[in-house]
């Protein structure tokens, strides 16, 4: 049967973890080397972008503006590196972004036709009717 491992940690308490099978110490008591290794990777910090890898500031004024900035970012992602969090956030917000420009539209038009209709009654004043 297996047993606990021999070795002490920092606060010199007895390690806790199990020993391999046939060795008195658990594996990263018994392979130093490794230990190493594996901490060295868990204290890594997670690092962004530089700024000069920022993307420039775009206007988005219409459905032709996010349609470019989405082919901009596709383009981007299929050629290289590129921060991948940021692409799916970019499409993300692009898709809500679409909507709200869509649903501008949709107003304006339902608008326009009750202009047309003849419907406009101090809700809609008679130049907005033209000018649409």
């Amino acid at each position: 049967m297996s047993k606990r491992c021999s070795a002490e940690n920092r606060e010199g308490k007895r390690c806790g973890a199990w020993a391999a099978a046939g060795a008195t110490q658990c594996a990263l008591h018994s392979d130093p080397e490794r230990a190493a290794e594996i901490g060295s990777k868990h204290g890594r910090k997670v690092t962004s972008p530089s700024p000069a890898a920022a993307l420039p500031h775009r206007p988005l004024k219409n459905i032709g503006d996010v349609s470019e900035l989405l082919e901009e970012t596709i383009n981007r992602v299929r050629q290289g590196p590129f921060d991948l969090k940021a692409a799916n956030s970019i499409g993300f917000l692009a898709g809500i972004l679409l909507k709200a420009l869509d649903s501008g539209k949709i107003e304006d038009a339902l608008a326009h036709l009750v202009c047309l209709r003849g419907a406009c009654r101090g809700s809609v004043s008679t130049f907005s009717c033209w000018a649409i």
